[in-house]
């Protein structure tokens, strides 16, 4: 459903739940229509920095590594900062009447899904990606 019709489709519920980052929750006003909200921390969407591989490979050393070092210093930032304003966003929330939950137990969640998930990705993307990606835990 295009996002302009989901206010509509809450209020009068056609839709009983909409599933968005909380920013959109709070930026959407869905809180006017919408009662309950469980912030799950299921999802994570970076921003990505990327480059021309043929333009960063042309530039000096000192150069590319100053833009490496200054996207690790953004990133980190990037996640201050989103970090703060969910948490003020949360509480805005709040303040608007929805009922939160925050603290989810999701180790049952991810017992469901963890082993199919790590199946198809390791076919999909290799198994050494996969253990790449578990070694960051």
């Amino acid at each position: 459903m295009p996002i302009a019709e989901l206010y509509t489709a809450l209020e009068t519920g056609t839709f009983d739940a909409q599933e968005h980052p909380i920013n959109v929750t709070w930026s959407s006003k869905f809180y006017e229509v919408q009662k309950h909200l469980t912030v799950s921390n299921h999802v994570y969407s970076p921003l990505i920095v990327a480059m021309n591989k043929g333009k960063f490979d042309s530039l000096p050393a000192n150069y590319q590594t100053i833009v490496v070092e200054a996207a690790r210093e953004a990133a980190k930032y990037q996640r201050s900062l989103n970090a703060s304003n969910a948490g003020k966003v949360v509480a805005d929330l709040k303040k608007s009447g929805m009922q939160v939950i925050e603290n989810v137990d999701m180790a049952p969640f991810q017992k469901i899904v963890s082993a199919e998930i790590a199946k198809t990705f390791g076919e999909k993307n290799g198994p050494a990606l996969l253990q790449a990606i578990e070694n960051t835990k």
